[in-house]
């Protein structure tokens, strides 16, 4: 059974390509057919041996070349299903490997979780000890200032000259 180019999957350029070229070859070898049956009506002339010989290696050659045509073509198809089943295993392995990182990172968040609230704590932490250290640095300025107005105050009530 010779194979049939149009149960594969055609549309890109090198199909059509391959398709004109063996469309061309087909068409020459047809034409070599015809030329060889004008030649079989001319037997008279050429001699029936002649005629036999060549239509036999017509024939042979015609027959080998349907044959390397059949099994060029099923190794194409042979070589496409492959690279279709390695693209399809390497897709199932890039998705195998996505689902395992979006699962290891998930637990590594999870896992995280302690370490972040910590650090919110710490952070808390440190805003209400700024907050007393303000409110008590300003206590100490204001008591100080309170104290240097006094000491102000009496060292200028003991100026010599003063009606105190």
């Amino acid at each position: 059974m010779p194979y049939d180019p149009s149960n594969t999957p055609s549309g890109r350029p090198e199909d059509a390509r391959v398709e004109a070229a063996w469309s061309d070859l087909q068409r020459d070898l047809d034409t070599l057919g015809r030329q060889l049956n004008e030649l079989r009506n001319h037997s008279a002339a050429l001699g029936d041996q002649l005629i036999n010989r060549v239509q036999a290696s017509f024939d042979q050659v015609k027959g080998r070349t349907m044959q390397w045509q059949d099994l060029t073509l099923k190794q194409f198809d042979e070589l496409r299903g492959s690279a279709l089943r390695q693209a399809g295993e390497a897709q199932n392995a890039y998705g195998d490997v996505r689902a395992r990182s979006q699962e290891a990172a998930r637990q590594v968040w999870e896992r995280s979780e302690p370490l972040r609230q910590g650090a919110m704590d710490v952070g808390e932490g440190l805003l209400r000890a700024w907050s007393e250290v303000r409110a008590s640095l300003g206590k100490a300025a204001g008591r100080l200032q309170e104290e240097s107005n006094k000491a102000s105050s009496s060292s200028s009530d003991k100026t010599p000259g003063s009606t105190v």
